[in-house]
């Protein structure tokens, strides 16, 4: 029986961070955590009394699926002592160690938030390491800090943070926006109060990190009335991600009525990590509005297997048009690399069960996984590989 086959099509990652050139060796620790979302730097610490076949303290379904894998792209025994000094000695050349990887899962090109890590590293510098196309989204949270430390007044600073919005929304790569307001004050986002705003700007030039609820509400308006003029998009972060989410006000439904006023109505949206893990309630707003998209990152790669089941899920209500690919890697090339082999493996068995349940075709489901992994973005972003 002919198979929906997706090894070798061309990716488009629509959510990852670039990562720095790391020309030192890496020491096993290290690595595992390079890989791991966690902040907590003791979450690996010694590996000197891990017994054969007791996986490494810490280390959960997404750090052995890539170990696993590692073993077998480097031609190496399974542990990490073994994996660590293969990838040493091939990332000598980390430039072409890199687009190796990338070559290999055929990732063309990647939308980037290049406001983590801190300092943001060169746009065209990043595109030149790996050898793919790069574009950039725009965090509106540093730019707030970097505001704040400048002007005394509200007023010069809404002003300026305005300005700057816009600018940066006229640079051809950059295709759009994007806030971590669910890391601050949660995505329960209200409507513009200048005058509470105000009054939580002096608290906000204190401690930037602080949650100042109305101030950064009034600036998520701002952004998204600047894409709305710009007719760019909107990332925003929903659901879990690293130690310091609101977890509680992290799910898309809080964004609902936001998305749903007459002013945003033409706002183009796209919903960072697709919720998770609130993907329903991401594939319902997506399924009733219209310029509501969103992608399957974080939870791919970092749940491993259990992408099969997020997007079996995602699918019980979002149109295929309307969600795509991504990884949401940070720190090292390894995670752009599995994302998309993970990415992979698990919707070959999603859109293989639909064949076999006679819901479609294999030339349809084929296509479908094409559109995950590249054509939506060239039609919802409008760019052509």
């Amino acid at each position: 029986m002919k198979k929906v086959k997706l090894t070798g099509v061309k990716v488009v990652d629509v959510h990852a961070h670039p990562f720095k050139e790391k020309l030192e060796a890496q020491s096993p620790v290290g690595f595992l955590r390079n890989l791991s979302l966690s902040v907590i730097p003791e979450m690996f610490s010694d590996l000197s009394e891990v017994e054969k076949n007791q996986p490494y303290p810490g280390s959960n379904m997404w750090i052995q699926r890539l170990l696993r894998g590692m073993s077998q792209y480097l031609n190496c025994n399974e542990d990490i002592e073994a994996i660590v000094h293969a990838r040493n000695e091939q990332s000598k050349d980390f430039s072409a160690y890199t687009q190796k990887l990338f070559k290999d899962v055929n990732l063309q090109g990647a939308i980037m938030d290049f406001g983590y890590p801190q300092p943001p590293i060169d746009r065209e510098d990043f595109e030149e390491l790996c050898d793919i196309k790069v574009w950039e989204i725009s965090r509106i949270e540093p730019l707030m800090v970097e505001l704040s430390e400048d002007y005394e007044s509200f007023e010069e600073f809404i002003s300026l943070y305005r300005k700057r919005l816009q600018e940066d929304l006229c640079k051809e790569h950059v295709v759009g926006l994007k806030t971590i307001i669910a890391y601050r004050s949660g995505l329960d986002v209200e409507e513009i109060d200048e005058s509470a705003a105000t009054k939580e700007y002096e608290t906000f030039k204190k401690d930037t990190r602080s949650a100042v609820k109305r101030l950064r509400d009034y600036c998520f308006h701002i952004a998204m009335e600047c894409c709305t003029e710009a007719d760019k998009f909107m990332h925003i972060h929903t659901g879990i991600g690293d130690g310091e989410v609101v977890l509680p006000k992290a799910s898309p439904s809080y964004l609902l009525d936001i998305f749903r006023q007459e002013k945003y109505k033409n706002t183009k949206v796209h919903l960072v990590h697709g919720g998770y893990p609130w993907m329903e309630e991401a594939a319902f707003i997506v399924s009733i509005l219209p310029n509501v998209y969103m992608d399957i990152s974080l939870q791919n790669p970092f749940t491993a297997h259990g992408v099969e089941r997020i997007m079996s899920q995602v699918f019980e209500l979002a149109p295929f048009d309307k969600v795509m690919y991504g990884s949401d890697a940070f720190t090292v090339p390894e995670m752009n690399w599995m994302g998309v082999k993970i990415f992979i493996e698990n919707f070959e068995r999603v859109l293989n069960s639909w064949v076999e349940k006679d819901y479609m075709d294999v030339e349809k489901a084929q296509y479908i996984g094409e559109m995950v992994l590249y054509r939506n973005f060239e039609k919802i972003y409008n760019i052509k590989l």
